[in-house]
C-alpha cells in the first residue's frame, strides 16, 4: 500500500443509544476515529422509479488497516455521509482495509430533483434580446 495515496482525512462514525427522560430510545451518530484515506469512485447510477429519481453513488475507499470497522458504521468526508456495504482485509496482510460504500443522498436533494421535474421545464423570466 502506498500511503502517499492517502490523502483524504474522513471520520468513521459509529450510532451509538441512549435513553431521554421518558425512558425512550435515542440515538446519534458519532465520531470514533478520524484517519487518512483515498477514495475513488467506482460506478454512479440514477433510475426513476414510482416517479421519483433515486441516485446511488459507490466508491471505494481505503484506509490503514482496523480490525474493529464493519458495515455497522458509516464514513463521513467533507459533507459526504458513506454506508458501508463491505470491508476487506487487502490480501489478508493486516496493511490496509478496504471498504466498499454507497454515497447517502439526503432528502433535501431528493426533493430538489423532483421540484426541478415537476418545474414545467420551462423558463420563468423573461429575457431581453439586445
Amino acid at each position: 500500500m502506498d500511503i502517499g495515496k492517502l490523502n483524504r482525512r474522513v471520520e468513521i462514525l459509529q450510532f451509538f443509544k441512549d435513553r431521554d427522560e421518558f425512558g425512550g430510545e435515542i440515538g446519534e451518530w458519532k465520531s470514533v476515529a478520524k484517519v487518512w484515506a483515498a477514495i475513488s469512485p467506482v460506478s454512479g447510477t440514477e433510475q426513476m422509479f414510482a416517479q421519483q429519481v433515486t441516485a446511488e453513488a459507490v466508491v471505494k475507499i481505503t484506509i490503514r488497516y482496523l480490525p474493529w470497522l464493519n458495515v455497522m458504521h458509516r464514513i463521513k468526508y467533507g459533507e459526504k455521509l458513506y454506508e458501508i456495504v463491505g470491508s476487506l482485509d487487502n490480501e489478508t496482510a493486516h496493511k490496509a482495509t478496504i471498504i466498499n460504500c454507497k454515497e447517502m443522498v439526503s432528502d433535501g436533494l431528493q426533493r430538489k430533483a423532483e421540484e426541478s421535474q415537476n418545474d414545467g421545464g420551462g423558463c420563468k423570466r423573461t429575457c431581453k434580446r439586445p
